[in-house]
């Protein structure tokens, strides 16, 4: 996996003007220590193991709570990771700059106050390649023994908002990378893009600039009335700094 050290909100969208082939896939985090594992991975392994009673102990609860029901656990173990439980998938999207915004996204502590960037800085992985993975043609993930990205269908409002795929990988305790990357890096490879926490900061300040807001991604009253108290924190320009003059 190849490592670029981004210095400036310039330098990355330039990076992802280089992303232009239709390819490419992108995942923000918020630590740039944090690996490729999806959250099932990460648990002991006695946890691992019940991963299936797991999503029918969520299957159970939810169902009537379900406007567009799952069809399939493709389907199911879509919904249940993006709503938090621990699954196989690791959640990626289509847009380099909503990747920035989870790589950046701005948190507010217990007095209402914007919290800064990790100390450790963010990164954005890369992921390239060709083919996507057809669900209806592998009737059960939890015996899929490939890497591979797929689309879910219109579950959730806010999936789709953020141009959400999700990703499924043999051995979910490993770091996607692994056995993903062709010997070459010609086809199958991962980027990491990573920042310092002064760069997240140039990052985040600039994509709320530009609307990439937590209203955009997650559409709802909850949504809206964080962006608010965001702005609140990030855009305060009367109170704080004299306004730039638009020439």
């Amino acid at each position: 996996m190849n490592t670029v050290q981004i210095t400036s909100f310039q330098h990355l969208l330039t990076i992802f003007g280089d992303c232009g082939c239709g390819h490419h896939v992108f995942r923000g985090v918020a630590d740039p220590d944090y690996l490729l594992v999806p959250s099932a991975g990460r648990r002991p392994v006695e946890h691992r193991e019940q991963e299936k009673e797991t999503l029918h102990a969520f299957k159970l609860r939810t169902v009537s709570k379900i406007v567009h029901q799952p069809a399939s656990d493709w389907e199911w173990l879509a919904v249940a990771q993006h709503h938090g439980l621990p699954t196989r998938l690791l959640d990626w999207t289509t847009s380099p700059l909503v990747a920035a915004y989870f790589a950046t996204q701005p948190q507010l502590n217990g007095s209402g106050q914007l919290q800064p960037c990790c100390t450790r800085g963010g990164a954005i992985y890369v992921a390239h390649f060709c083919e996507y993975l057809d669900p209806a043609e592998e009737p059960d993930p939890f015996v899929y023994g490939e890497h591979g990205f797929f689309f879910p269908p219109h579950l959730a409002p806010r999936i789709t908002g953020q141009g959400g795929l999700f990703s499924i990988q043999p051995d979910p305790s490993q770091p996607f990378e692994v056995g993903f990357e062709d010997e070459d890096g010609s086809q199958l490879y991962i980027s990491k893009l990573v920042f310092s926490q002064d760069t997240a900061t140039q990052i985040q300040q600039q994509l709320f600039r530009l609307g990439i807001r937590q209203d955009m991604l997650f559409p709802d009253l909850d949504g809206i009335a964080t962006s608010i108290r965001i702005q609140a924190e990030l855009a305060s320009f009367h109170e704080r700094r004299q306004c730039s003059m638009l020439v």
